[in-house]
């Protein structure tokens, strides 16, 4: 009797470890069959089998290399974006990730133009996996298009703003760091962040509202350089330093935040504090800072009067750069809150941001770009 209790216990023991290899199996790093794939469902909703930890990898769509620096895992990169590479020539760069990693441009471009993925070249490159910054209807078209054509997967990301969609972004990361095996790093990422962000708004919880000064920035980038009229709705600085945003009341539909608004509205408004992308320096006509240096109008606003006009790098170049708006945020606070932020030196912040999230302190070299510009005041 006691032998076949014995023998019946250690049959359960044996079912109920086999039971949980296959439970872990379901949601594990690896599928069922064993075959070195693994199912994932991406940032659009498509369900995907790939490669498990692929070692040869595509990315494709407007900054779209910028997460796989954030990961460390850009040697693994094979081909990238027409917009990532050498093949569009530009001055001023402004993304922290490629001057970080200025080899990336270096890579093979997958087509001629943002997004575009040309199927031969793809199979040329033989890449394991393709990753696609995008989302939309227009997205998975594309996605299941290429996927059928040449037979390598393809994982759809989102790569829009961190305010209204902070949560898609930590979803993307780990949806890559996944594939990749880049788990810890990821986690790293995004609880920076989090504890950035919650670094910030401490700082300032203890300021009454009647001691806040209304704010505008302009001059921000989308799709292009725009003038002083381009503007964030949810302005990230502004968001977590809980400051007074005249533009708050704008509604936006860009994946950005970007939102235009009438000359006569920013007159309205007339904030107390005034701050210009420097991204605007290209845009048709001169751009913000030369608009509020001839415009008559604008002359006419209180913060041009009285000189409170302040330079920020552009947080937005082929997408949003989390981690420029995460330094310009502690620039904007000396401004704002001098007290709360004394202890800062911005441009030792930026760089401390910079090396974390892109792995070397770039700030003094976009502050050239930006034509040492960069976190002073804009003098009209």
């Amino acid at each position: 009797m006691t032998r076949i209790l014995k023998s019946a216990a250690t049959m359960l023991l044996c079912f109920c470890v086999v039971a949980l290899c296959l439970c872990a199996g379901c949601i594990g790093t690896a599928d069922e069959t064993g075959d070195g794939t693994i199912t994932i469902t991406d940032s659009a909703g498509r369900v995907v089998t790939v490669p498990d930890n692929p070692q040869r990898i595509a990315v494709s769509g407007s900054g779209s290399s910028r997460y796989f620096a954030y990961l460390n895992v850009t040697d693994r990169m094979v081909a990238i974006d027409y917009q990532d590479s050498n093949l569009l020539a530009f001055t001023g760069e402004a993304r922290p990730y490629m001057l970080a990693h200025p080899e990336i441009k270096e890579l093979p471009a997958l087509g001629t133009a943002k997004g575009v993925v040309d199927a031969e070249k793809l199979l040329a490159l033989n890449p394991d996996v393709l990753f696609m910054a995008g989302y939309s209807d227009t997205a998975i078209q594309s996605a299941n298009e290429i996927q059928e054509k040449t037979g390598i997967p393809v994982v759809l990301f989102y790569s829009g703003d961190y305010v209204t969609n902070g949560d898609k972004v930590a979803d993307s990361l780990r949806i890559i760091a996944k594939i990749l095996h880049a788990e810890p790093r990821a986690e790293e990422v995004i609880k920076y962040f989090a504890d950035t962000r919650a670094d910030l708004e401490s700082r300032v919880a203890g300021v009454a509202e009647e001691d806040k000064p209304t704010v505008y920035v302009g001059g921000i980038s989308y799709s292009g350089a725009h003038g002083f009229d381009g503007t964030d709705p949810a302005y990230y600085p502004f968001t977590v330093l809980h400051a007074k945003n005249a533009a708050s009341v704008v509604n936006t539909t860009t994946s950005t935040g970007y939102a235009a608004v009438s000359k006569e509205q920013i007159i309205a408004w007339d904030a107390d504090i005034i701050f210009v992308d420097l991204g605007t320096r290209s845009a048709a006509g001169g751009g913000g800072i030369y608009e509020l240096q001839t415009d008559p109008s604008y002359q006419e606003l209180s913060a041009v009067k009285a000189g409170e006009v302040y330079a920020v790098n552009p947080h937005t170049s082929m997408g949003t750069n989390h981690e420029t708006s995460m330094a310009n945020a502690y620039y904007i606070g000396t401004i704002l809150y001098p007290e709360q932020f004394a202890d800062i030196d911005p441009a030792a912040k930026a760089d401390e941001i910079y090396t974390f999230i892109d792995g070397a302190p770039v700030y003094e070299q976009l502050k050239a770009n930006m034509d040492n510009l960069s976190y002073q005041k804009i003098v009209l």
